[in-house]
């Protein structure tokens, strides 16, 4: 094993996350650190309030920069986040990361179908054609087990459950 393949995929580093309200200084997340390695999984689990969605959108870089303050460290294979431009971060999602909605529902467009959906993403990110994205989109849902995926591609949201629209 090289040096590279000991590096965490993703390393957080004394992550800190206030926000400034009327009622003061919110610490949404304070002092929070953790690694995680290339193709292992990472349960984040706490209370309601406690500071899981918050770390997810800042790794994301999906914060209010104006109303957070942040401090630490988010090394996402070896590039720093916090210090990485709009457009970088962009590259990142979907790409390199993603987070998955608990309500799938409410990340959904209900005007369009599952299957455009996986595509429009999959199109941004590597220039595919429609036909090509429409491909990959079925096969991505077979990858998750939906049935007739081929079919189900054309779906619109609410036609899935709940857990068919998180795998989606």
């Amino acid at each position: 094993m090289t040096s590279t393949d000991q590096q965490p995929f993703l390393s957080v580093r004394d992550l800190q996350v206030h926000f400034s309200t009327e009622d003061g200084i919110v610490k949404a997340v304070d002092g929070l650190s953790f690694d995680l390695a290339k193709g292992k999984t990472l349960g984040i689990v706490g209370e309601s309030g406690s500071g899981k969605s918050v770390t997810n959108l800042t790794i994301l870089g999906l914060h209010d920069p104006f109303r957070t303050k942040i401090d630490g460290e988010i090394l996402l294979d070896g590039k720093e986040l916090l210090t990485a431009s709009e457009r970088e971060l962009e590259r990142l999602r979907g790409n390199k990361m993603s987070m998955i909605f608990q309500d799938a529902l409410a990340s959904l467009s209900p005007y369009h179908t599952i299957g455009t959906q996986i595509g429009e993403t999959y199109r941004k990110h590597t220039g595919a054609s429609r036909k090509e994205a429409r491909a990959r989109a079925i096969e991505m849902l077979r990858r998750v087990g939906i049935p007739q995926p081929d079919m189900r591609v054309d779906d619109y949201p609410h036609q899935f459950s709940g857990g068919m629209r998180q795998r989606a």
